[in-house]
């Protein structure tokens, strides 16, 4: 009898629950409004030398609308990046944005300062540019921590 009490409440939860595995950076909706476009990133983590492949890691993708606000940290977009994906989609107004990408190096001893991190461990490297998204096509970027 008291089964059946909490099966509405059961219900409830197991079909309103998110999904972990939702895209939140972007939409695959061919929907969007006549003057959006779509940024397509492809932030590749560089192979340095001497430092293994597990130990650089994405830490930020953002995005301003001018290049002083990029520098400053007033960002309008920031993406929850992971090391496990590589390619981030996301749908912008057209016109002109600047975009940000932050990785850093995570080995112990002078691995992270031989390779090339300023400050060694969790010393991070930045790499910007400017983009235009034009309505209703894909701009496609790549990161590529040259600095």
């Amino acid at each position: 009898m008291s089964l059946f009490k909490y099966l509405p409440l059961v219900l409830v939860l197991l079909f309103t629950q998110c999904d972990p595995f939702d895209d939140l950076a972007g939409s695959e909706d061919p929907s969007i409004p006549e003057d959006y476009g779509y940024a397509e990133v492809e932030f590749i983590l560089p192979d340095y030398k001497g430092i293994p492949k597990e130990g650089v890691h994405r830490v930020a993708l953002s995005f301003s609308y001018t290049i002083d606000s990029l520098f400053r940290s007033e960002y309008f977009e920031k993406v929850n990046v992971s090391d496990h994906k590589a390619l981030y989609r996301l749908v912008f107004p057209a016109g002109e944005y600047y975009w940000e990408a932050v990785i850093t190096c995570s080995c112990g001893g002078d691995t992270c300062l031989n390779g090339g991190f300023p400050g060694g461990k969790f010393g991070m490297k930045y790499d910007f540019d400017e983009f235009l998204v034009v309505t209703g096509e894909t701009t496609t970027i790549k990161t590529r921590f040259t600095y």
